[in-house]
């Protein structure tokens, strides 16, 4: 299993930027390789599935994943159930002097033909997460989404 860890600090309060994290219809907008993300129907929360839609080393996914933490404004958490990768995602957002810590925690395993590229995918998916989060600082401290 591979880990790794992001932090990027955000001008914005916690309930704004966890407001971004779960408007899931947002996320291809700030998500690299995200081309369409939809949670289910009805209230959001522990449970609910979100289904992402992309590219990845060049090659489509769909991967739907499972809510198992979601505490507003404080953390959210999800794991894959179905897709090319396992992937557990967990953020906790603190409240700074100045706005918000978002740290996200990752934990993953590849499958099928991305495990064959494990290495390769492991330093993509970190540089991914990592550009995902700049891209919401950016859009969120310009009142951009």
């Amino acid at each position: 299993m591979n880990e790794f860890e992001t932090v990027t600090e955000i001008e914005r309060p916690p309930a704004e930027v966890f407001a971004a994290l779960v408007d899931f219809d947002r996320a291809p907008v700030w998500n690299p390789g995200v081309s369409e993300a939809r949670a289910a129907d009805g209230p959001f929360g522990v449970g609910s599935t979100i289904v992402y839609v992309g590219r990845f080393l060049g090659r489509g996914y769909e991967s739907t994943s499972r809510c198992t933490e979601h505490v507003p404004d404080r953390r959210f958490a999800s794991e894959s159930i179905s897709g090319p990768f396992h992937l557990e995602v967990d953020y906790s957002l603190d409240e700074v002097e100045g706005g918000t810590r978002l740290t996200g925690r990752y934990r993953g395993e590849s499958r099928g033909f991305f495990k064959l590229a494990e290495p390769l995918v492991v330093r993509l998916t970190r540089r991914h997460f990592e550009t995902a989060a700049a891209n919401l600082k950016e859009l969120l401290e310009a009142d951009a989404l």
